[in-house]
C-alpha cells in the first residue's frame, strides 16, 4: 500500500528537521509555498504540519504559521552528588541552576496531607494493602496511614515539576515533616535524625502522555509527554520513603554520575541536550 500524501510530506520535513536545514525557531515556508514544493493540497500541508506538531517537532501558531520548536531543557541532577540530590537543595541548587538559565521566577509551594494507603503507595514500600475489618490480624488505621509531603515547583508563573514524597505514619507522623515549610537540609536527613538513616535506594524513569488535568496544570503542548522518575528509599531493609516525580518531558532531562562526581557537576552538564541535532 503507497503512504498517503500526508504521510510523504511528513516524512520529508521531518528528515528536513533531522538534518538542522530549519533551526530552532524558525519558520518553516507558508503552506502554498509547501504545496507547491511537494504537489499536493494546501489541506494535505496542514493535515502533516500538525502530525509533526503532535510529535512535538513545531508549533502551529495562529497567522504566523510553523515554526520548529526550540527546547532548552533544564538538567535534573537525579544523582546524590556529596550526599544532596538537585531537587532536594532548592535554594542552592535547584533554583539558582534555572535563575542561571534566565528564569527570574522560581517558587516552591509545600503542602501536606495524611491520607489512607493507596494500593500502588502500599506495594512501593511493602506496607499492607488489606481493607481494615477492625480485627482477625488486619492492619490497624494507623498502619495504613501515609504522610504525604507534595512539591510543586513553579517557574516564571508555569508549573515545572511536581514531587510527592509518602512516608509511612509511623515514621513521619508528628514529625518536621509534617510541616509544610522547605525543609533546607532534606528529607533523608531527618529521616536519619528519626533513626532511619538511608541505606540504599532504586530508581524506575519512563515517559507517558499526560492526562488532560496535567496538559492544563503543566501547560504543555501538543506532542509533550511527561517523565516520571519513582524512587525508594530504604532505611536497611524497610522501605521509608517513596517519591514521584513528574516532569515534562521538554522542558527537564535527568542527570545521573556515579564515582566521586564533583559538586559542580550541574554546571559542567549545563549545556548538554539531547535536542541537539
Amino acid at each position: 500500500m503507497n503512504a498517503s500524501k500526508r504521510t510523504v510530506v511528513a516524512d520529508h520535513l521531518r528528515q528536513a528537521l533531522l538534518r538542522g536545514d530549519y533551526q530552532p525557531g524558525e519558520r518553516l515556508p507558508h503552506e502554498e509555498e509547501l504545496a507547491r514544493r511537494f504537489g499536493v493540497s494546501r489541506g494535505t500541508v496542514r493535515s502533516a504540519l500538525r502530525a509533526l506538531q503532535e510529535e512535538g517537532r513545531l508549533s502551529i501558531l495562529p497567522g504566523r504559521g510553523a515554526e520548529v520548536r526550540e527546547y532548552s531543557p533544564i538538567v535534573h541532577l537525579a544523582t546524590e552528588v556529596r550526599g544532596e540530590r538537585d531537587s532536594e537543595r532548592f535554594e542552592t541548587g535547584y533554583a539558582p541552576h534555572l535563575r542561571a538559565k534566565g528564569h527570574d521566577s522560581v517558587v516552591e509551594e509545600i503542602k501536606v496531607v495524611i491520607e489512607e494507603v493507596r494500593p500502588k503507595v502500599a506495594k512501593r514500600l511493602g506496607l499492607p494493602g488489606a481493607p481494615v475489618d477492625g480485627g482477625n490480624g488486619a492492619p490497624s488505621s494507623r498502619d495504613r496511614l501515609i504522610v504525604v509531603r507534595g512539591c510543586d515547583r513553579f517557574v516564571d508563573g508555569v508549573l515545572w515539576e511536581s514531587q510527592t514524597s509518602h512516608m509511612p505514619y509511623g515514621i513521619a507522623g508528628d514529625t518536621e515533616l509534617m510541616s509544610p515549610q522547605r525543609i533546607g537540609r532534606g528529607i533523608d536527613q531527618v529521616l536519619s535524625e528519626l533513626g532511619y538513616p538511608r541505606a540504599w535506594s532504586w530508581d524506575v524513569v519512563g515517559a507517558r502522555m499526560p492526562s488532560p488535568a496535567e496538559t492544563d496544570a503543566f501547560g504543555l503542548r501538543p506532542g509533550v509527554a511527561l517523565l516520571v522518575q519513582e524512587r525508594v528509599t530504604y532505611a536497611g531493609e524497610r522501605a521509608v520513603r517513596f517519591t514521584e516525580t513528574v516532569m515534562p518531558a521538554d522542558r527537564h532531562q535527568l542527570l545521573y554520575a556515579d564515582g566521586e562526581a564533583p559538586e559542580e557537576l550541574l554546571l559542567l552538564a549545563s549545556d548538554v541536550s539531547i535536542f541537539e541535532i
